[in-house]
């Protein structure tokens, strides 16, 4: 299996005043051509002001069929895009979804929307073509498809964990991994998001422990205090 990492893709999604609607939803129409796809909100940043900027990062794996040395083999291309800005509304839809997939297409045509955010990883878990249930109950890729292993960030999935993550996604609903003492594990007040990003969680942190949030929206829904990881 050959996998190819591109390091910026520059993404260009406007309207006729120069701000997108919502890139993910852009995206998405246009990977549609691919059998399977991911697009995961790689950062997020607003830009303090009287009236502040909003933008969004994400990063985009796509797969498709070739023959390599005479067997059909899918190949695993990654590629990460500029800062998009964003309206405060679109924001707002994603800030709780930081190292998630908010928008995906299996091989099976299965899609998931931003309501069954889930970790990036998790919609590989499960697929005897690129792993198996090993000791512990827990989930091993093959080395081949060490790359979708690096995408939880060393977590290791259980079953329950998994049957979880099956059953929020039937009902619409976002996962973030198990709850240890209270905690999500994966999201932008998740655990995995204060190891892989420990910046970014500083700030968040310091953001919501003021009572100030990311946005008014998010401010206005819970009486002062961000929503984050609901």
């Amino acid at each position: 299996m050959n996998y190819a990492r591109v390091a910026l893709l520059a993404l260009v999604v406007t309207t006729a005043c120069g701000r997108a609607p919502d890139p993910v939803q852009q995206v998405a129409r246009d990977l549609e051509r691919y059998p399977e796809y991911a697009i995961v909100i790689e950062d997020l940043k607003m830009e303090e002001a009287f009236f502040p900027d909003y933008f969004l990062q994400l990063r985009i794996t796509t797969s498709a069929g070739q023959r390599v040395a005479g067997k059909d083999t899918m190949i695993f291309e990654e590629r990460v895009t500029e800062w998009q800005e964003v309206t405060e509304e679109v924001f707002a839809r994603y800030e709780h979804y930081l190292g998630m997939v908010v928008a995906s297409k299996m091989l099976d045509g299965k899609r998931s929307t931003p309501n069954q955010a889930h970790p990036a990883g998790y919609q590989y878990v499960g697929n005897s073509q690129y792993g198996s249930w090993g000791g512990g109950g827990f989930w091993q890729f093959y080395g081949q498809y060490a790359f979708m292993s690096s995408m939880l960030g060393g977590h290791r999935v259980g079953r329950g964990d998994y049957d979880d993550y099956r059953r929020n996604r039937e009902r619409g609903r976002p996962h973030y991994g198990p709850v240890t003492q209270g905690k999500q594990t994966f999201g932008t007040a998740g655990t995995q998001t204060q190891k892989t990003k420990p910046a970014f969680y500083q700030r968040y942190r310091q953001r919501t422990a003021s009572g100030r949030g990311f946005t008014s929206r998010t401010n206005s829904r819970s009486g002062g205090t961000s929503r984050f990881g609901k």
